[in-house]
């Protein structure tokens, strides 16, 4: 069994949706690549289009030190089905989907002189016209299926041109992020429950890579190939604050989403990846990994 690790930073404004400022991408990206440096290890960084017109230099950074260069829609907005509630957000359109999604692509590609194949929904509310877009404009990777919200496809497939949750034959590649399948754990008094964000940066490294081996164990029963797809932020390696001031009210925000960023969660990312490492397991990008799975399917396909 081949074991593969693909770590996704969707670079965004601070806490997703809720600041304007971007302190993670600007401080927190040097801490990230210093780190997949220093182990020699590829990622995967996803750049909404204001991310990268606002810091223009962080995405030529990342492009420059070799790592791929994806897109996070035009915005950190909703571009399919919503997952809870949020104050002042509305889904877009349909119909605005490709116009931005284009302006996306063209964004990125110009700062990083890349073409981006490998796409992020914000928050991974992904909907079905957004991936027949994603499909329409030659991505290859989806990265946006939650294992914690959808429950069903716990391995990379391609998605049906019927019902993207369900298996089809579209080009398209849906890698899925993983959720701790224990039920040895209470997952329900954490933010995102059994989803494996933000547990990294809650309960640190160990608690991580030991109970990951449940999903592995799920996956190979499946495949010769198991693959563990994070989505990380920038933001969380900075320290974020508890609340914010608006001019027309406060937000007050969860534990979750502030507890633990900055150092812990720098030393938590850095042993985790040696805590793979010495287990065995490789680390990919989006595409490199689609090339890694292209060529399993033709094998089984022989």
């Amino acid at each position: 069994m081949e074991k593969y690790v693909i770590f996704g930073f969707d670079m965004e404004t601070d806490i997703g949706s809720y600041l304007k400022t971007y302190n993670g991408v600007k401080y927190g990206t040097m801490k990230i690549i210093s780190i997949l440096n220093k182990y020699d290890i590829t990622a995967t960084f996803l750049f909404t289009g204001d991310t990268a017109l606002n810091n223009p230099e962080k995405v030529v950074e990342v492009a420059e030190e070799g790592f791929e260069v994806g897109c996070h829609s035009l915005k950190h907005e909703t571009v399919g089905d919503v997952g809870f509630n949020m104050p002042n957000d509305s889904p877009i359109l349909e119909s605005e989907m490709e116009a931005r999604l284009i302006e996306n692509i063209r964004i990125v590609k110009k700062l990083s002189e890349k073409e981006p194949t490998t796409f992020r929904a914000p928050r991974l509310w992904q909907g079905h016209g957004q991936i027949k877009i994603l499909e329409k404009l030659g991505f290859r990777i989806d990265a946006s299926y939650s294992v914690a919200a959808h429950k069903k496809q716990i391995l990379p497939y391609h998605p049906s041109e019927d019902n993207w949750l369900e298996k089809g034959k579209m080009n398209i590649l849906e890698i899925p992020n993983f959720a701790f399948l224990d039920d040895k754990n209470d997952y329900s008094k954490y933010f995102c429950k059994n989803d494996q964000w933000p547990l990294l940066r809650l309960l640190g490294a160990d608690f991580v890579f030991k109970n990951q081996k449940h999903v592995l164990k799920k996956q190979s029963k499946f495949s010769d190939i198991c693959v563990l797809l994070f989505y990380l932020h920038p933001w969380e390696f900075e320290k974020m604050p508890e609340k914010f001031e608006y001019d027309e009210g406060t937000f007050i925000f969860k534990p979750e989403l502030s507890k633990n960023c900055g150092d812990f969660m720098v030393k938590a990312f850095d042993r985790y990846i040696d805590l793979c490492l010495n287990d065995g397991f490789k680390f990919s990008s989006c595409g490199e990994f689609y090339e890694i799975w292209r060529n399993y399917e033709q094998q089984i396909d022989k």
